[in-house]
């Protein structure tokens, strides 16, 4: 526990680069313990899907 401001941010990735964006996450991150959490996408129009998966695996 502590104080100071805490904020809530939505990262999207993939299933397959989710681990690389935790190790960094973690790395940077200024607190012992930030919570990190995923959630699926279950459901989504193809479009979207497609877009999500060139937006990151774009270097």
């Amino acid at each position: 526990m502590g104080e100071g401001e805490e904020w809530q941010v939505t990262l999207r990735t993939t299933a397959d680069r989710y681990r690389e964006l935790e190790a960094h996450l973690l790395e940077v991150h200024p607190w012992d313990n930030p919570e990190l959490t995923a959630v699926p996408i279950v459901a989504a129009p193809e479009a979207y899907k497609a877009w999500l998966d060139k937006s990151v695996n774009e270097q």
